[in-house]
């Protein structure tokens, strides 16, 4: 009696309307492009490493007209000078914030992009020559010197924990640039919409969603700083964070069958007149 109790007791389901969606994004190859350096120093840049996370949500609907872009559906506004909340029923993101063991890389590096301290290593070095500092000023310039100072202020025995440094997300397809994504635990509504938007690095090369004051601690011999991470109501106010420069889906991939995978195109850069 009583291993039947238990038997039936672990066999119920709570019948949440709760689903793990799979789908892909698609980018025009336009989007690995942006803006560096002010002034005569200006220059444009093409480089998919140089991306910023994008971020994908599910919401009940998205809409025209709430702001220069698509833009999902608003609640009340219940605070002065303050748009009404989206209610997410879920999201992702294609890569995020990681310090990559510097001071100097908090809010400038996202996983994903780089398959090797090197591949990091080249594109601040060479291609934004913007070297990559030590806490003491000095440039890092080898894959050496590089990977010690992670293994030290990280306790790590092996490049596998490094996060920043397993590989790009993307696959080039031609003209567009692809990614697989999961959104894990979406709670589903039929008919709901999957949309999105990049976050594009500014001319400094910082990031609109990453907020430096915040993340975990860094506690290394006096060394004292918080590692930066994208702020909490991404989702819940994207018109907020979205700017200059960002690239936008217009059209939201519509959810029917949590089964059959997504495909959603983020292919609008917002530009501010």
């Amino acid at each position: 009696m009583f291993l039947s109790f238990i038997l039936v007791s672990c066999s119920f389901e709570e019948n949440l309307p709760h689903q793990d969606l799979q789908g892909t994004v698609r980018l025009p190859k336009e989007a690995s492009q942006f803006l560096f350096g002010v002034g005569e120093e200006q220059r444009v840049i093409d480089d998919i490493r140089g991306m910023g996370p994008i971020y994908l949500g599910a919401f009940p609907s998205v809409q025209e007209g709430l702001y220069p872009f698509t833009h999902p559906e608003m609640g009340p506004i219940v605070n002065d000078g303050q748009d009404g909340d989206t209610y997410p029923y879920g999201g992702t993101t294609v890569g995020r914030f990681d310090w990559a063991c510097y001071q100097s890389m908090v809010c400038k590096t996202v996983t994903g992009r780089y398959s090797s301290y090197e591949d990091l290593l080249d594109f601040h070095n060479n291609v934004l020559e913007q070297p990559i500092l030590t806490a003491e000023g000095h440039e890092v310039t080898s894959k050496e010197e590089f990977q010690e100072r992670c293994f030290e202020v990280l306790y790590s025995t092996g490049d596998q924990e490094m996060l920043f440094i397993q590989g790009s997300d993307f696959q080039d397809n031609g003209d567009e640039w692809v990614a697989e994504v999961d959104l894990p635990h979406v709670f589903f509504e039929e008919g709901m919409s999957v949309w999105g938007w990049i976050d594009m690095p500014s001319v400094t090369f910082d990031f609109n969603t990453c907020d430096t004051e915040q993340g975990a601690q860094v506690n290394y011999y006096d060394q004292r700083y918080s590692l930066g991470t994208n702020y909490q109501d991404l989702l819940n106010f994207p018109g907020k964070y979205i700017d200059n420069g960002d690239w936008v889906a217009q059209e939201a991939a519509i959810i029917t069958d949590p089964e059959k995978d997504f495909d959603l195109e983020i292919g609008y850069q917002y530009v501010e007149e």
